[in-house]
């Protein structure tokens, strides 16, 4: 399959699993863990702001720097990356991929015209590319 004939929006997960700004990242962490997802996105304050992601990644920096106890000091706007890098909906997965790789991210949200409409990840790729259209594993 042509990387360039596939579009976001074709291979994204669309049940996006949201946090809010104030609550801990205990409980964000908890969570990710119950959907087994490696991130949560946060919705923009206002209409002039981007959404914000927080990741495993970012909780796993928060660990390491201030330890266990952070989990339940901190909040998700404390760890978040802000903007998280979006995607229009209509681009390529191989456009897709080289700007999450260049911008050092795994997963980004999906936007058509503004509206979050899914999100994609690396592993919605993988996923992908391991099965054939009729849905067997490649041999």
């Amino acid at each position: 399959m042509k990387l360039d004939l596939v579009c976001a929006r074709d291979w994204m997960t669309r049940k996006v699993v949201m946090a809010e700004p104030h609550e801990s990242l205990r409980a964000a962490v908890a969570r990710m863990g119950e959907h087994r997802i490696h991130g949560l996105l946060v919705r923009p304050e206002s209409p002039s702001r981007g959404y914000s992601i927080l990741t495993g990644k970012d909780c796993i920096r928060v660990l390491c720097d201030a330890g266990e106890a952070a989990l339940d000091d901190l909040c998700v706007e404390d760890a978040m990356t802000r903007p998280a890098v979006t995607v229009p909906a209509d681009l390529c997965i191989a456009d897709c991929l080289r700007l999450m790789r260049m911008a050092g991210v795994r997963t980004a949200p999906v936007l058509d015209r503004g509206e979050l409409v899914g999100i994609l990840s690396f592993t919605d790729v993988l996923n992908h590319l391991s099965t054939r259209s009729d849905g067997r594993a490649e041999a």
